[in-house]
């Protein structure tokens, strides 16, 4: 079942070709949700590796991420600030998340989002290349907390209704653990600063996505496959931020 809800995890936050099964124990699969995001950021890591101006190279990671994701959790970002921006009603907030047009909320928030992160990335790429690696990884934890955390926001079926409504608080205890492990075995074994960099960054998303799951609550009534696409969008966003504040 391990290698079932790996398979499961690969499959539902990248493009990468994983044969397997697991969707009758999706929840299973929010254990490996940090491990898919690391595995995203050595991508990014290697790009940033490229021979290239650091400009370039920051272009392409955000490039190459939207690519290995499928844009999936910029367009539940998109959704999400759509609902929000033009639903006054949560039954008209959760149609609207569910229309497939982009209106000027997810065009301004998208672009906003990204040119936040475009600017982190130029300086992070040269300057602290690890936290390509560990803040894809915090942003995918922030997810597993919002759906251990928050119920189902629809009645019926979507994209995310089964692994939200299986997910219970101590599916989100090991993906932590794995995280802080990370960062107490840096501190330890090999960079001090870093490590303590990475868990600042930490609490800038779990900041983040504890306001963003607010205010899910607060609209909508929990967390949909949109919402959960957005935390990890802002709270990655978040943690590459707090990778800085110790530079700024």
């Amino acid at each position: 079942m391990t290698s079932l809800g790996l398979s499961l995890a690969i499959r539902t936050l990248t493009r990468f070709p994983v044969p397997g099964r697991g969707e009758e124990a999706p929840e299973k699969s929010l254990f490996w949700f940090p491990f898919v995001g690391a595995l995203l950021g050595l991508c990014s890591y290697g790009v940033a590796s490229l021979p290239l101006a650091g400009t370039v190279r920051a272009a392409l990671v955000l490039a190459l991420t939207a690519y290995l994701t499928r844009a999936f959790h910029l367009d539940g970002l998109a959704d999400f600030a759509d609902g929000l921006g033009g639903g006054w009603t949560r039954e008209r907030a959760l149609e609207i998340m569910r229309d497939s047009h982009s209106g000027a909320f997810a065009v301004v928030t998208l672009i906003v989002v990204l040119l936040v992160q475009y600017s982190c990335l130029t300086i992070i790429v040269d300057a602290l290349a690890p936290a390509l690696i560990l803040a894809p990884a915090i942003g995918r934890l922030m997810q597993v907390i919002a759906a251990s955390f928050l119920p189902y926001a629809r009645s019926g079926e979507g994209t995310a209704s089964q692994l939200v409504r299986r997910a219970t608080r101590r599916h989100s205890l090991l993906p932590l653990v794995q995280v802080l492990g990370t960062c107490l075995v840096l501190y330890l074994f090999f960079d001090e600063e870093l490590a303590l960099k990475a868990l600042t960054a930490l609490g800038c998303a779990l900041l983040m996505s504890l306001v963003v799951m607010q205010v899910a609550k607060r609209r909508l009534g929990g967390v949909t496959g949109d919402v959960l696409g957005a935390i990890e969008v802002l709270g990655e966003s978040a943690a590459l931020l707090g990778f800085l504040l110790p530079l700024a």
